[in-house]
């Protein structure tokens, strides 16, 4: 046999109810919000670890000579284009642009990439780059979701708030005349 319904709880208002409606909604978001990124993540880790891949079978390592002093020295860590050259597989000597690290002189010895039909091309991707840029995206989508169900949050919140307010006026215009012994003026 069921038990009898409680009676000692406080009646719940309908601004009570729509608060726990939004707390509710607002997790269910952010749990949608978190499985997205998570899936936006390995989306575009398993995309860019095939592209790696593909890029590792097209792309074949060799030294090159730089052709012409590169003096400028890039910020931190960068590199700038300089002309190189290089005696390709049928013994034909190539001459292409390629990025290079500063400050380099002619005829110094530079490691490069080059295609099958012998196009010089960046490095193939490496997992760190690949881990780099599917965290950034899974972050980037998690950072907007979160946003976004902040706002959401925030909205359902202050319209509960104003609803809350309306309700407390009115039970006070009921309660309050018998409570301070006045006569209700509406």
């Amino acid at each position: 046999m069921a038990a009898p319904p409680r009676r000692d709880r406080l009646p719940r208002r309908r601004s009570d109810r729509l608060a726990d409606l939004a707390a509710w909604a607002i997790c269910v978001l952010a749990l949608v919000a978190l499985g997205a990124g998570v899936v936006v993540g390995l989306g575009v880790h398993r995309d860019l670890s095939a592209r790696a891949e593909a890029e590792a079978r097209d792309r074949t390592p060799l030294t090159v000579v730089v052709a012409h002093d590169v003096a400028v020295v890039p910020e931190a860590g960068g590199r700038i284009p300089a002309d190189v050259r290089w005696t390709g597989p049928d013994g034909v000597e190539r001459t292409g642009r390629t990025e290079v690290a500063a400050p380099r002189h002619a005829g110094d010895e530079v490691a490069a990439w080059v295609t099958a039909d012998g196009r010089l091309v960046r490095a193939p991707l490496d997992g760190s780059e690949v881990l780099f840029v599917s965290l950034t995206s899974a972050g980037a989508l998690l950072l907007l979701c979160g946003v976004a169900v902040a706002v959401l949050g925030r909205l359902a919140f202050a319209g509960v708030g104003r609803l809350r307010g309306a309700e407390w006026e009115r039970e006070w215009a009921e309660v309050e005349p018998r409570w301070t012994g006045r006569a209700s003026t509406g």
